[in-house]
Formats: C-alpha cells, sequence, structure tokens
C-alpha cells in the first residue's frame, strides 16, 4: 500500500480516547531516498534514558523480577518470557498467573550461554530468539517446553538482536560488526553489511521485506529475505529499535530525536513517511506493534510512560499515555487479548501488565 501522509503532534501525545487529526502532507524533504548522502555517524550509540523514580499507584498488575529484566515477548498461548542477567537466562511464566486474586508462581528459568538484550518469537507460539552479546551466540528457546532448542555459535559480534524472516530464515544484528548473519537450517550462510552498530531490525509478517537500523550511522537499510540490499534512508538524530507495523511499514524510535518515525518498503528502498512526536526528553526506546488492534506500543524512558497508538496508515484514531514502572526499556503485547507487558529494567526489576485501555477501542 503506497503511503504519503505524515503525522505531526505538536508535544507529548497525552490524553484518553480522543480521536487523532487528518494526516498533514509530507513536505518533500521528509521522504529520503537512495541516493542522498549518509548522515554524519553518532560519535556514541543512542541510549535509553536514565529514568526518574516511577510514580506511586501505577495501573495494571506489578510484580517483582530481579536481573535487570529487559527482552520480552508474549505468545498467542498467553506465555511470557523476559531476558534476565546474573545469571544470564529467561525467565518464563504464564500470563494468567499474575491475573488479579491469582497467586504468581516462581517463573521458569531457562540458563543461557549469554546475556540477551532482545527476545522476539518465530511464530505465534515460539519457539523465542535470544542473541548472547557475550559469546556471539543464538539461542532458540522452546517456551512450551522450557528449554533450549538449539543453539548456533558465532554469529558474529555483540549480537544485539535476532529476528524472524519468512519461516527458515533468521537475521542476526551484529552490533559492533556493522553486519547482519543470516541463519538457515541451524548455520550461518551469509553475512552482509549493515550500516554502522546495527541495533536490530524487523520483517514484515510475510518475510518480503526485511529492514535494520543503524544506531550510530542513523539509517535504514531494506533487504530482501536472502540478504540483498534494496536501498537505504537517513533515519532521526539516533534511532535505536525498530518494529514492523501494517502494510508494509516499519516504526522506528528516533531515541535521540524524541520521535518515532515511519517508513515504508519500496522496490527502492525504504521511504519515510511519518513523524510522531514523543516530547522532549522523552527518550523513546521499546516498542511492540499489535496486528489485530493496529496498536503500536512505545516506551518513553525519559517519563516513565507507554505511548499507545492505534493507527490507520500513518494516521492516528486513538492514543494513549499510561503511567509505567522504572526504566521501561522494553514491552511485548499478547496478541490474543491485546494486553501490553512493560519491564522495568533495574536491578530490582518489575513486570506491569497493562490491560488493554477502552481509550484505544
Amino acid at each position: 500500500m503506497a503511503v504519503a501522509t505524515v503525522v505531526v503532534l505538536a508535544g507529548l501525545l497525552a490524553g484518553c480516547g480522543s480521536s487523532g487529526a487528518p494526516a498533514t502532507p509530507a513536505p518533500t524533504s521528509t521522504a529520503p531516498t537512495t541516493t542522498e548522502s549518509p548522515a554524519t555517524p553518532l560519535a556514541e550509540a543512542p541510549e535509553p534514558a536514565v529514568s526518574p523514580p516511577a510514580q506511586a499507584g501505577l495501573p495494571g498488575t506489578v510484580i517483582p523480577l530481579a536481573g535487570a529484566p529487559e527482552g520480552i515477548a508474549v505468545t498467542a498461548g498467553g506465555t511470557v518470557a523476559v531476558n534476565v542477567r546474573n545469571p544470564d537466562g529467561l525467565d518464563i511464566l504464564p500470563i494468567d498467573a499474575v491475573r488479579p486474586g491469582s497467586t504468581t508462581p516462581p517463573p521458569t528459568f531457562v540458563a543461557l550461554r549469554s546475556e540477551g538484550r532482545h527476545l522476539t518469537l518465530v511464530g505465534p507460539d515460539g519457539p523465542a530468539l535470544s542473541a548472547g552479546e557475550k559469546d556471539g551466540t543464538l539461542s532458540v528457546i522452546d517456551l512450551r517446553g522450557g528449554r533450549i532448542d538449539y543453539t548456533v555459535p558465532t554469529t558474529g559480534p555483540a549480537p544485539h538482536e535476532a529476528f524472524a524472516v519468512g519461516a527458515d530464515t533468521i537475521f542476526v544484528a551484529n552490533e559492533f560488526g556493522n553486519s547482519f548473519s543470516i541463519i538457515r537450517d541451524r548455520q550461518v550462510v551469509r553475512t552482509v553489511p549493515t550500516s554502522l552498530q546495527p541495533g536490530g531490525g524487523a520483517a514484515t509478517a510475510d518475510g518480503r521485506d526485511a529492514v535494520g537500523v543503524g544506531v550510530r550511522g542513523r539509517q535504514i537499510t531494506e533487504y530482501t529475505a536472502t540478504g540483498d540490499i534494496v536501498g537505504s534512508a537517513n533515519c532521526g538524530a539516533g534511532p535505536t529499535h525498530t518494529v514492523a507495523g501494517d502494510d508494509g511499514l516499519f516504526w522506528v524510535n528516533d531515541t535521540n530525536g524524541d520521535a518515532v518515525l515511519g517508513f515504508e518498503a519500496t522496490p527502492g528502498g525504504p521511504r519515510q513517511v511519518a513523524s510522531i512526536p514523543t516530547g522532549p526528553g522523552s527518550k523513546p526506546y521499546g516498542d511492540a506493534y499489535d496486528t489485530a488492534r493496529h496498536t503500536l506500543w512505545v516506551t518513553l524512558t525519559g517519563s516513565n510512560e507507554l505511548l499507545g497508538l492505534t493507527l490507520s496508515g500513518t494516521g492516528i484514531r486513538h492514543r494513549v499515555v499510561i503511567p509505567t514502572v522504572r526504566q521501561p526499556n522494553s514491552v511485548a503485547v499478547d496478541p490474543t487479548t491485546g494486553e501490553a507487558v512493560v519491564t522495568g529494567s533495574t536491578t530490582d526489576g518489575q513486570l506491569q501488565f497493562v490491560t488493554y485501555p477502552d481509550a484505544l477501542r
């Protein structure tokens, strides 16, 4: 679907249940092409804000989860999986166990060889993909059985995030190798270049288009499922993470630019079609997309908030801002219920479970 609108919201997107204004036409300068000069690389990679203390009386259910939890995924069957550290591993628990009145059992712990920063799913019920930053491995975890299915060694220097491209391919972003390792049949079959210091990437549901974001290179690059480069575009003041939306759209957190940027995958490479300001000092970082409800979730680490946007193309139909636990570095969504789960990525960390709000229905 061709998209040619830009959404611009002044200030922090706040309030519940309000309808979004029509999108405004995009100025030509906001649609980079593959012929542009590359952005000037950043001296240092963008990082989330060091969050202030959380406010009291947070909505939803909050439970403790030690180990600086960060990467998180929720399966269609209601299983929550979270990367934790010291010791490095994965905590697995049923989402029903944190309902009001329920007794939350200790999570199932799966030991991993190396710290994992981000967590993604191959399919609606897994397996989960955890890239080991310390030893350059990819762990593929069976969440139903609570065990490692297999490990792929030496994917590259400091793999930061892995994600599925279609049913049989995995891309691994090697943050300090400026490359993607492409894995099929449990082995690395190809390594392709990326923009400087790739923080991760995403792929469309059909696996036809994939993108990677260079957090220091400040570029987004589009790839085919086999790893061929389609094209690149400039990407904000300091992007970090991206997630696939609807109709070939990708949403990128411009952490240094306090905005969420929308890009469309095209035969000539990614084209910027939207820019959504998130407020000065908000530092958007974690993201998740609910395809059933067309809702984009973005964590604002500078203010301990979760921004929810129900979208129609690049237009915002409804929006909400929800207070969160401290240091909300990651968010995942239950694809069945729409419930959002936020990690409080501190040493004595927390998980916050937020019911899909009426404001976004």
